[in-house]
């Protein structure tokens, strides 16, 4: 790659190489991309790479940014940039956008801004998929695959540029883009006050529809508490012991309460989902997300969609989850 086309310079906006490295890696010196997957030569076998797995425990941009290293192998989760040069016109690179840096969502493509070159160097990136001749392969990804400005994307990838402040190039080893968008700081940083034992807000018999809470608890009551492919989970209070916390039980899934019976588990349980504008479930999966995984302790913000005396099921608007 000559010489010239790794020159930064945020003036640039021509749909080229040099500008997504402008957009994505400010600050990098030359661009040496890895081998290529051998599979990848064209933008339909791109697919090969789209996995139906949510990858668990990715960081976010800012946090990938300050440890990778060149030549190593992490995962990151962001957002395609909301611009008109997020995506490199006849290249398959992009620009990923932290949580904290991105801005908007999904306005119509004819009203995106032009660069994405005012968000943080810190918090956006470059991904690249790469051919059989080691370089990003020529055809544009912009509608492909679920790919387009808005998207949440989770990529394990090759580090190709790393300078631990603001430049990150990684080569696709796979991704995952969900159907479907948790809202813009679903998670947060700071757990939430006030937050109430799931079992001990169940006991009480007070949860009506309607009613806001704060509840805390793990995910657990059965062998899937995680709902594949959507946003759904189920939380367990304190009022029951899973089964690795009972003395020499052995069972290989202490999630699952099988020393309780349903009732006694339904009575210590709440039913999280988190739905869109017209209340429909989103399609995107939970388990994953933020190392988010079964036993993991968690705080639920949120509002009471249903109560009928024996199941009680919170539309989550915010969810902290336990380090």
């Amino acid at each position: 790659m000559k010489a010239t086309m790794t020159r930064m310079t945020d003036s640039i906006k021509a749909m080229t190489m040099a500008a997504m490295l402008i957009a994505g890696a400010a600050g990098v010196g030359a661009f040496t991309p890895t081998a290529a997957m051998a599979q990848v030569k064209s933008v339909a076998d791109v697919k090969t790479l789209m996995k139906l797995e949510l990858p668990a425990n990715a960081m976010e941009i800012t946090a990938a940014m300050k440890v990778a290293k060149v030549g190593e192998t992490i995962t990151v989760r962001g957002n395609v940039a909301m611009s008109k040069d997020a995506f490199v016109e006849n290249r398959s690179m992009f620009t990923l956008v932290d949580e904290t840096t991105r801005k908007g969502c999904c306005p119509p493509s004819d009203k995106l801004p032009d660069t994405a070159c005012d968000i943080p160097a810190e918090g956006r990136a470059t991904v690249q998929i790469v051919s059989t001749n080691g370089k990003p392969l020529r055809a544009g990804l912009n509608g492909e695959h679920g790919l387009k400005p808005g998207a949440e994307v989770f990529v394990i990838g090759k580090v190709e540029t790393a300078n631990g402040t603001d430049a990150l190039v990684l080569t696709v080893v796979s991704m995952h883009v969900p159907k479907a968008l948790l809202p813009t700081g679903f998670f947060v940083d700071k757990q939430p006050e006030n937050a109430k034992d799931v079992s001990e807000a169940r006991k009480a018999g007070t949860l009506k529809a309607g009613d806001e809470v704060v509840l805390r608890g793990r995910i657990g009551g059965s062998k899937e508490p995680f709902v594949n492919g959507r946003a759904v989970l189920t939380l367990m209070g304190r009022g029951l012991k899973a089964c690795n916390e009972n003395p020499d039980d052995k069972c290989s899934k202490p999630w699952d309460y099988c020393c309780e019976t349903k009732e006694d588990i339904l009575a210590n349980s709440v039913t999280v989902q988190v739905v869109d504008a017209k209340g429909q479930i989103l399609r995107t999966d939970m388990k994953g997300r933020r190392g988010l995984k079964e036993l993991s302790e968690m705080v639920v913000v949120g509002k009471v969609a249903s109560a009928d005396g024996k199941a009680v099921v919170v539309n989550a608007t915010a969810v902290y989850a336990t380090p």
